[in-house]
């Protein structure tokens, strides 16, 4: 059965926040986008040839016989238009401008508009230089003007002579009806017709004369140049400001199609809603963006509050353990490199000890920054120095300074190119929770650090600590596939912030004003070391003379009584347990090896 863990859930669309927040991200690529499109914008405007327009405006009169008797007569100015922009016209004003370029040529150098409720036409001309630009403009215009008046006066010409032609016609029929009327007796029918016709024809031809008389006295007025071309005193094009503004808005339109393109290819793990969108993993807490430094943090501190509620929420979250006694047991692993888990574990840990619980806090990476984040110096006494058996891991913990409850266990030299044995990790495991209520490890990445996959599934729960801008939800991903193939009890994730990288060397870093400095010593004390023992009920009978030692991990069976422990021979390791093998971490001669030793050292 799959895990909910890996399925995969599609975003429900970037809500106004998510945009603010990609803009604030990816502000960069649109600023520079914005420069490069001005730029480009600036090279075009310097490429560019200067171009200079001239225009000329055209009042337009309408051409009929009967305009003026109607004033309300309008000319269609859109066909007007295509005319100025016709071939005829072209050629004419080539005549006038006396070039050689031809009519379509000249033509695309041409722009007809028509103002709105208006009997203006707006002729401009663009060419290489002002007095082209004049010359063509007025030339197009006037062009245009003698096309329609000599098209006029044509159709006047032919319209006069048609009427005359029917003039001529109705005077022949008059002069045969006037003989007919004269032939014919008077008072007889044949007269009476005559006169009929006579009549009829004498009205058409005052009809016909009627409508000849104005078109004799007709001036065809195609209409007039109302304002004439002038001489451009700056070139029309390149227009400088809207080359800038184009290639500003192409830029931001680039970079922002650039900038959306490269969030969504993003993996990185920003906000909280990104590990459970993208991962299907639970957020169990996302701690604010910023943190002061790289340290455990007072209780007073926002971040120290968010993980004391976390800790609520982990004490009624994650069941007791199964074996009566023992303390519970919880890892954190980083979800990417860095301190991310070391700082979480560290001031989680605290939250816990300042309940007055007893803690341990162990790592197992061996680059890990907990010596750096606790202020607990790497003295002789270490999780290397225990896997070698050189001493009891109850007494290699160190106290946190201020905070007696929180016994730390630093990595010493572990050798970060060799698997740590898990059953000596799992050894000091069960040491340390039959010790203590609860036992906090941190680990690298499962996909790094075998030892937290082979841990994962003897824990109480396992969370994963992502660092904001810097783990990615495959990586995430690729971690739950390790603790899903153990089966591990991966309860949720933290998000973390940005965490600065610690001082290279440096083993601790400054004490706060309100936390006592611990005394430098090369190793840690018997004092420090002493831890109190917890209470069970199920141990309310037995003594302190009991026989049991304060490392066991196994108290006796009731009714019977414990082994006594036999101490080590001088110059010999001390037993973790009980049980055999050893650890050579890189501090030992070869460096690179472990031996596990069925028995070695033991008495």
């Amino acid at each position: 059965m799959p895990s909910p863990h890996l399925a995969e859930s599609d975003s429900d669309g970037l809500a106004l926040m998510a945009y603010l927040g990609w803009l604030r991200r990816r502000w960069w690529i649109l600023v520079l986008a914005a420069v490069l499109g001005l730029a480009g914008g600036l090279a075009v405007s310097q490429l560019q040839h200067a171009r200079y327009t001239s225009g000329t405006s055209l009042l337009v009169r309408p051409l009929s016989a009967g305009a003026e008797s109607n004033p309300n007569a309008k000319v269609n100015l859109d066909t007007e238009a295509q005319v100025v922009r016709s071939l005829v016209v072209a050629e004419r004003a080539k005549g006038l401008m006396k070039v050689d370029t031809g009519a379509d040529q000249l033509v695309k150098s041409v722009t007809v508009t028509v103002p709105p409720n208006s009997q203006i036409l707006q002729v401009a001309y663009e060419a290489d230089s002002p007095a082209q630009a004049q010359a063509g403009s007025h030339a197009f215009a006037q062009a245009y003007l003698d096309l329609r008046k000599a098209t006029a006066q044509k159709a006047l010409e032919n319209e006069t002579t048609a009427l005359k032609q029917q003039i001529t016609d109705v005077n022949k029929q008059l002069s045969a009806v006037a003989g007919r009327i004269a032939a014919a007796p008077a008072n007889s029918p044949e007269r009476e017709r005559a006169e009929a016709d006579r009549n009829v024809l004498t009205n058409q031809l005052t009809s016909l004369n009627n409508r000849l008389s104005p078109l004799l006295s007709a001036d065809s007025d195609p209409g007039e140049i109302i304002s004439d071309a002038r001489l451009p005193e700056s070139p029309s094009s390149p227009n400088r400001t809207l080359n800038l503004a184009s290639g500003m808005g192409a830029g931001l339109l680039l970079g922002i199609v650039l900038a959306l393109v490269l969030d969504r290819l993003d993996t990185r793990i920003r906000r909280g809603r990104d590990i459970s969108d993208r991962v299907g993993l639970p957020l169990l807490l996302e701690l604010p963006t910023r943190t002061p430094s790289l340290t455990v943090l007072p209780a007073t501190h926002k971040i120290s509050r968010e993980l004391g509620r976390l800790r609520n929420v982990l004490l009624s979250a994650v069941p007791e353990p199964a074996q009566a006694g023992r303390g519970r047991q919880l890892l954190l692993c980083d979800g990417s490199a860095g301190t991310a888990a070391g700082f979480v574990a560290a001031n989680l840990a605290a939250a816990y000890a300042r309940t007055g619980q007893q803690v341990a806090l162990i790592t197992t990476k061996p680059d890990s920054a907990l010596s750096a984040i606790t202020g607990v110096a790497e003295g002789r006494h270490s999780l290397a120095s225990v896997l070698r058996r050189d001493v009891p891991a109850l007494k290699a913990l160190a106290p946190l300074p201020g905070l007696g409850q929180l016994r730390v266990l630093v990595p010493g030299d572990l050798d970060a190119e060799v698997e740590l044995p898990v059953s000596g990790l799992l050894e000091i495991l069960r040491e340390l929770s039959a010790r203590f209520d609860h036992v906090i490890i941190e680990t690298a990445q499962p996909t790094l650090a075998v030892e937290a996959q082979a841990l994962g599934r003897h824990v109480d729960a396992v969370i994963v600590v992502a660092e904001s801008g810097r783990t990615r939800s495959g990586e995430i991903t690729a971690a739950l596939q390790q603790f899903e193939q153990v089966n591990a009890p991966v309860i949720g994730a933290v998000l973390a912030p940005r965490l600065p990288a610690p001082a290279p060397g440096a083993t601790r870093p400054a004490a706060p004003a309100n936390r006592p400095k611990p005394r430098p010593s090369p190793g840690p004390s018997a004092e420090s070391t002493m831890v109190l023992p917890r209470m069970h009920p199920s141990a309310s009978g037995a003594s302190a003379g009991s026989g049991t030692t304060a490392g066991s991990a196994n108290p006796p069976a009731p009714g019977k009584a414990s082994a006594p422990v036999k101490p080590p021979a001088p110059g010999k390791p001390m037993p973790v347990n009980g049980g055999g093998g050893t650890y050579r971490s890189r501090g030992d001669g070869d460096g690179r090896s472990y031996a596990l030793d069925s028995g070695e050292d033991l008495g």
